[in-house]
């Protein structure tokens, strides 16, 4: 039975993807170490590009995430049974990793300790500034075929902040808050029973200072120098000009009669080629009206941070927002336009090459023919 099991819970869009990636390529180097991070057979099912342990809480909590279907929680069952025998027989220390435990309300922490059952419980938080956090969730969100605009998502993101803290943790749908408001994040888990809970600053650039912070924080400091880095980042998300192109499409898209998986399909070959082109206009950024509220959002979820036992690995100021920072203007129509273009080009150069393969076949066909 382990002895001690470090919780890596996230938080979305803070390099969990990244560090997922080193921990899998120096799985063996880590249980060398004396910590294991358990990779899982059927790790590779799904769309999954890494090895984690979210989709085997789903088998555990289930409907405790909203986006997860009591059918899909039955299905990820063994998922987690194989993870929790994992647990159970090894000595030593168990590294879990999965951002979607960042947003489980405090009787599903209850329902988790307990069924892994070892007293001693790191939590390690991975955490981003919400500054360039919200306007990555939000291009995440117009991938994934929304049409909302960037002002509108916020506007709804406010009108669940406002509503309080007892409505955070208590309300499924608030989710997101129950991830971002890390303050009352440390304590929630440091309430429920985690023996220390750890809040690692993600510093953007370089990410091997990322790796470095968490190696740390998960008591390996000199591992950090010996391990295995990937070579890509581990995402490359969308600039302001791709999104709003993304964002219009995904409204034309609703107008048609097509499949989810036909929609899908249509989104990943223009988002490819976005990511594919050199340039690719500026980054998302928050609207003007909308930045001093982003200011004191940060500084109160900051000075609630402050009050708990959490120990914070990295750079605090990593997590703050200044306004007068922010330099990049709207995408300009030009930008816009260009865009367009190359989603335009991304789905000709699918249809032309369909049609030179019918063509090809067409010609064969009628060689062979008496």
């Amino acid at each position: 039975m382990a002895a001690k099991i470090i919780l890596h819970v996230g938080v979305q869009k803070s390099g969990t993807t990244f560090l997922q990636q080193v921990l899998q390529a120096n799985a063996e180097a880590l249980a060398g170490a004396g910590v294991r991070y358990p990779v899982l057979p059927d790790w590779a099912r799904g769309k999954r590009t890494v090895a984690n342990h979210e989709w085997a809480s789903y088998g555990l909590l289930g409907a405790e995430f909203p986006w997860v279907s009591h059918d899909r929680a039955a299905d990820e069952t063994s998922s987690w049974l194989t993870l929790l025998d994992d647990v159970r027989s090894t000595p030593g220390t168990v590294l879990l990793s999965a951002e979607a435990l960042s947003v489980i309300r405090t009787p599903a922490i209850h329902h988790l300790l307990d069924a892994l059952a070892v007293d001693d419980v790191e939590v390690v938080v991975t955490a981003r500034g919400l500054g360039r956090t919200l306007p990555s969730l939000w291009q995440q969100h117009i991938r994934n075929g929304r049409t909302v605009s960037f002002e509108t998502y916020l506007a709804s993101l406010a009108a669940q902040r406002e509503k309080g803290r007892d409505y955070i943790e208590t309300d499924p749908s608030a989710h997101l808050w129950r991830a971002f408001g890390l303050g009352d994040l440390a304590r929630r888990w440091s309430d429920a029973g985690a023996a220390r809970v750890r809040i690692v600053t993600t510093p953007g650039t370089p990410p091997h200072l990322l790796w470095q912070r968490f190696a740390e924080a998960i008591g390996l400091p000199a591992f950090a120098e010996s391990a295995v880095l990937p070579g890509d980042q581990a995402h490359t998300g969308l600039t302001a000009p791709e999104t709003l192109v993304l964002s219009s499409m995904n409204a034309a898209i609703r107008r048609t009669a097509w499949s989810g998986q036909n929609a899908d399909w249509v989104r990943q070959v223009v988002t490819a080629r976005f990511q594919s082109r050199p340039e690719r206009g500026a980054r998302a950024v928050l609207p003007p009206e909308w930045r001093p509220r982003l200011a004191e959002w940060t500084e109160k979820d900051l000075a609630a941070l402050q009050e708990t036992p959490a120990q914070v690995v990295g750079d605090l100021n990593d997590l703050r927002y200044e306004p007068s920072t922010e330099t990049t203007s709207a995408p300009t129509p030009e930008e816009t336009a260009q865009a367009g273009a190359e989603a335009a080009i991304a789905l000709a150069e699918i249809a032309l090459q369909e049609t030179l393969v019918q063509r090809n076949i067409r010609r064969l066909r009628h060689r062979l023919t008496p």
